[in-house]
């Protein structure tokens, strides 16, 4: 289109650190608009009814190719563990975002950018939410912006397999048209990049799913190698795909078809055998979740949290947690994103 041509033209001759500038600018910048064509119960509509407020901007195909090869670099540099220490905190900590764009930028609202605070992802930012590719492109862009305060792992809607079923790829199709398939490989690469856990401070254990029988140590997990494609089994697969669950002891096949769960003592075991004090994780939300967006299990050891409000009309609350520099944990709790005077 012509506004595509536009916008490779701002943006071809700019260095790579001009160039991601202009993106995030024009994302971070971009006017709220109701969105009276998606209605649908994946968006992000409210519970009356009423159209979705979505953020009207546009990352060309073009745009987007160059900002996933810039980002796959510098993620393929990190550790599949990562270290975040307390030098760059504190922290803000979030779960999925499933393509709630507008909700993402008002997390920025509420607690400053990057240069502030720093920020650590836990994973599942497309699919199911309507504005994946913008959530993306703007963690993409904070990503190479503040490479070293910006933080993203993957969960498991981060899959080319997961991505054909739940709406990804059919996002990328309708925005871009014979481009889309493109565009959503691009993003597959970026996805197969992204680190699997991280570590705060030596003591809070981060991650999108849960633990697995084949950890012993985290350091186990700095043995798996990048570029990756999810497999069927294993540890990775069950960094992304594993949950908390009481009603049976130890290690049991998860209810997904994927992946495993565990209990609260083999959580209990976890953290005594490599000293970690604190496990926060996301990939789920759950009734007893609706009101305060995060639940614990283990005596508290392990907290889930969820950070995209109304999902799929759920009218639950978003929450996400904010880790002070003497290690302290506030949790935030926040509800749907609304247009001033809305």
């Amino acid at each position: 289109t012509v506004f595509e041509l536009q916008n490779d033209c701002e943006t071809a001759g700019l260095s790579d650190v001009d160039f991601v500038v202009t993106i995030l600018m024009r994302l971070l910048q971009a006017k709220v608009v109701d969105d009276c064509k998606t209605n649908r119960k994946n968006s992000d509509s409210t519970d009356d009814g009423a159209p979705p407020s979505l953020a009207e901007v546009r990352i060309s195909a073009t745009e987007i190719v160059r900002l996933t090869e810039l980002a796959t670099t510098v993620l393929l540099k990190e550790k599949s563990l990562l270290r975040i220490e307390r030098s760059v905190m504190p922290l803000l900590i979030v779960g999925d975002i499933h393509g709630q764009f507008l909700h993402l930028r008002s997390l920025f609202e509420m607690f400053g950018g990057p240069a502030d605070t720093s920020v650590l992802f836990l994973g599942d930012y497309v699919d199911r939410g309507v504005q994946g590719v913008e959530v993306m492109c703007l963690l993409l862009g904070l990503k190479l912006r503040y490479p070293k305060r910006v933080f993203m792992l993957r969960g498991n809607h981060e899959d080319a397999n997961t991505t054909l079923s739940y709406g990804f790829e059919d996002e990328c199709k309708g925005k871009y048209g014979r481009e889309g398939i493109n565009v959503w490989k691009a993003f597959i690469n970026v996805f197969n990049a992204l680190p699997l856990a991280a570590i705060v401070n030596k003591k809070i254990f981060c991650v999108h799913g849960g633990l697995s029988p084949f950890m012993e140590k985290v350091e186990d997990i700095d043995k798996i190698e990048r570029p990756l494609l999810i497999p069927a089994f294993g540890l990775a697969t069950d960094l992304v795909w594993a949950d908390p669950d009481s009603r049976n002891p130890g290690w049991s096949l998860s209810h997904r078809g994927v992946s495993f769960v565990f209990d609260a003592s083999t959580v209990e075991d976890f953290c005594k055998r490599n000293a970690i004090d604190l496990i926060i994780r996301g990939h789920q939300i759950s009734t007893d979740m609706l009101n305060n967006g995060h639940k614990h299990f283990a005596g508290g050891q392990m907290i889930t949290i969820f950070s995209a409000p109304n999902y799929l009309n759920y009218n639950n609350a978003g929450c996400v947690a904010l880790v002070s520099k003497n290690m302290k944990i506030r949790m935030h709790v926040f509800r749907r994103y609304t247009v001033a005077g809305d």
